[in-house]
């Protein structure tokens, strides 16, 4: 059911055996496969090496007494190849020793990339064009036997580790903050990985792993395991430890070329191998390229519906309203926390298909967070859940308690898939229209692992272990919504719309879009978001974006807090999704509406100001008149894996000025978008890249020209903080001069 799109098989040529080593016949392999095993007895160790995509190279090893998987999760999707297809043979070799002579037999190229088990056992890949080498292997890799909590059989920890290089820069691995785990961290973030402290393989609240790193060397490197662990690249070795695995599982791309050459950015020769091979995202629909408003929280309906009329009596289009969470306890005397239900109580929603509809009516779509990895114990659906056997367990083996007294689904179970997605489909869905699901929480939240799940916590009817998988469990809630309502043959094939807190390799391919948690109304945090945004889009997720103004402690009547919500708009305006959400302080609106669902402080653009207001409505219009190119850019994502926002390198990658900054963006190729990141700035120091004769930089808001054909050119931008050019800030279009 997943979209599997054919992997272009490049040749493949095997280095051969040469005559004077004497080797076994069954160690004589063909001229030309897609695969080799390779058996290093020292290492104790198989070795596979296999064509997984143009110029790219899957690598597996295991204890020798054990067998290959393919039976576990993984951000692979298989390949259309010879293998596959049945019209190739997997040869065997015997790692030679290292007195004998001759081509190594342990080696296999495809494309442009070259792997070898060396004769110490070390691992090596080499671009094909130029003879540099990319990674090797420091010493050979460690699987050793480890006992798991609670105790497990057949699990081993990994360690990884390959040679450094100097000057090279690292780009993705996810989106990452300082936060107590992490609190190394820098404050304002980091857009080169290189250097960065000991991450976490773990999904966290605001901090979430994706372990795909892509090197300014020009390769891609996939560390295909779901496990619990760390990663580190600083400037004696890039190290990958994993607490449980049964095999390693890398995968390595590089591009069609050398440097100096390039016809296409080595970026995004990158970026297109990386989603060949972990699957596409699917073209989000037009609606999403509008404007999303949120707040903690919408709690009835008629406060929905009065924020959406206050939009539009505004003259504001409004293409999204959510309802966060809670929205399953009936506040009534004896209403019950109905969470995993998936319906909304009366109290407060008397009528939700009505709702629906009447937004749809205006054009406005409706999404609900409905934290349905879980199920309480007051559901009506817990007793099925619970003799089915569909829950996770805990160390004793009961089921595991999460937040909000809700029991974890056991997704990684496929029954437990089905189930909580019936229970969706025939709530949410078929009785009200609801079908958009904000998907917070999914790491899951609520454990003892730094606010996330527990490590002792089981998966797969009991038999793995939270850190065999549970980096990949927001993965599985992907892959249910994926499933039941956006895999073809479905009812919302084109229509399939999610928002993740967290998510693993490969989740770009069920559509899910991702926010970055929950950050704090703060500057520092405004300068960390806007460097994780990118890295997070180079790790290959379509849809990104952030809650503007930030998510915690604002306060609708400071003005600092209003400069930021300004800054942090106009930023927001030019993410794949534009998205205010936050959990505010100051009055509520509309007054009065409070009642017994509860009324929380105002989130919506008029709560900060009739300046503020005004600078924002009109960065929300210009987002709006450039919709159709926004379109334009989610489908080049889902055609070929382009980030829709990108760092400047990504589109300059001849330019050395443009290496080096990571304060400005691009959107698409045509928007130079360079925010105001620094309280009270009254200007804003901006370096426009080279364009090629025939194009220029114009200023969206002034006007004004810049030509660099001759070379790069660093300006100074006037960004004042009052009047109407306090809703102007750097924003530049590449056009014809």
């Amino acid at each position: 059911s997943i979209d599997r799109r054919t992997m272009k098989e490049a040749g493949v040529v095997l280095g051969l055996l040469a005559v004077a080593l004497a080797a076994r016949p069954e160690q004589i392999v063909p001229t030309s496969v897609t695969c080799l095993v390779v058996h290093d007895v020292r290492a104790n160790q198989q070795v596979r090496l296999e064509a997984y995509g143009a110029n790219a190279i899957r690598v597996r090893a295991v204890p020798a007494t054990l067998d290959f998987r393919d039976d576990l999760v993984s951000a692979l999707i298989p390949p259309v190849d010879g293998v596959d297809a049945g019209l190739g043979h997997c040869p065997h070799v015997n790692l030679r020793q290292t007195n004998q002579l001759g081509p190594s037999p342990s080696a296999l190229t495809n494309g442009n990339l070259h792997a070898e088990v060396r004769a110490d056992g070390r691992l090596t890949f080499t671009r094909v064009s130029d003879g540099k080498v990319l990674l090797q292997e420091q010493t050979v890799r460690a699987i050793e036997p480890t006992v798991t909590s609670p105790p497990l059989p057949g699990f081993y920890t990994l360690d990884l580790a390959f040679d450094a290089v100097d000057g090279e820069r690292i780009y993705g691995l996810g989106q990452h903050a300082k936060l107590p785990w992490d609190s190394n961290y820098p404050t304002n973030g980091v857009l080169n990985m290189k250097g960065v402290p000991n991450l976490l393989l773990a999904p966290h609240d605001g901090d979430i792993l994706i372990p795909v790193a892509h090197s300014s060397l020009g390769y891609t490197f996939l560390f295909n395991l779901p496990s619990l662990g760390n990663v580190e690249y600083n400037s004696t070795v890039s190290s990958w430890h994993a607490d449980a695995v049964v095999q390693m599982d890398i995968w390595v791309a590089t591009t069609a070329d050398s440097p100096g050459s390039h016809a296409v950015s080595p970026w995004q020769q990158l970026q297109t191998s990386y989603v060949d091979a972990t699957g596409h995202s699917p073209v989000y629909p037009e609606w999403a390229t509008g404007f999303w408003q949120c707040k903690l929280r919408y709690s009835n309906q008629s406060q929905i519906m009065d924020v959406v009329h206050g939009y539009l009596d505004r003259g504001i289009k409004i293409s999204l309203i959510v309802i966060d969470f809670y929205s399953w306890n009936d506040p009534a005397p004896g209403g019950l926390n109905t969470l995993g239900d998936e319906t909304l109580p009366k109290t407060c929603w008397p009528d939700p298909k009505g709702m629906v509809d009447d937004l749809k009516a205006l054009g406005v779509e409706l999404m609900i967070s409905p934290y349905s990895h879980s199920v309480s114990k007051t559901s009506t659906k817990y007793a099925a859940a619970a003799t089915q056997g569909l829950l996770a367990t805990d160390v004793t083996g009961g089921p595991a308690l999460g937040y909000s007294k809700g029991y974890v689904y056991d997704l990684f179970n496929k029954e437990a898939r089905d189930y909580a997605w019936a229970n969706m489909q025939a709530g949410y869905v078929e009785q009200y229209g609801l079908h958009h699901w904000w998907l917070d929480c999914n790491e899951p939240c609520g454990g003892t692992n730094n606010g996330s799940f527990a490590n002792d916590w089981v998966y797969n009817n009991g038999t793995w272990p939270a850190a065999f998988v549970g980096a990949a469990y927001p993965h599985m809630v992907n892959q249910m919504i994926y499933e039941g309502e956006g895999a073809p043959g479905k009812a919302y094939l084109h229509d399939n719309v999610m928002l993740a807190r967290a998510s693993w390799a490969g989740s770009q391919r069920f559509g899910a879009a991702v926010w970055s948690g929950d950050t704090s109304s703060t500057w520092e945090d405004l300068n960390q978001q806007f460097k994780a945004g990118l890295n997070m889009m180079m790790s290959g997720t379509t849809y990104w974006t952030t809650d503007i103004g930030g998510f915690g402690h604002g306060d609708t009547t400071d003005p600092d807090f209003r400069e930021l919500v300004v800054r942090w708009f106009q930023w927001g305006a030019f993410c794949p999704l534009f998205r205010l959400h936050g959990d505010r302080s100051g009055p509520s609106w509309p007054a009065g509406g409070k009642g017994e669902c509860g009324q929380t402080a105002s989130n919506e653009i008029w709560s900060f100001g009739n300046e503020s207001e005004t600078a924002i409505a009109a960065v929300m219009k210009l987002r709006e008149s450039i919709r159709p190119y926004v379109m334009e850019q989610y489908k080049a994502a889902a055609a070929n894996g382009a980030p829709v926002t990108r760092p400047l390198f990504y589109d300059f990658f001849d330019d050395p000025r443009a290496q080096t900054v990571d304060d400005q963006m691009m959107m698409g190729p045509d928007y130079l978008v360079a925010p105001v990141l620094t309280k009270g700035a009254t200007e804003r120091h901006v370096y426009l890249p080279p364009l090629p004769v025939g194009f220029v930089w114009a200023n969206v808001f002034t006007g004004v020209v810049h030509d660099t054909t001759a070379g790069g050119l660093n300006i100074t931008e006037s960004t004042p903080l009052s009047g109407p050019k306090f809703a102007t800030f750097p924003l530049y279009h590449r056009q014809s001069s």
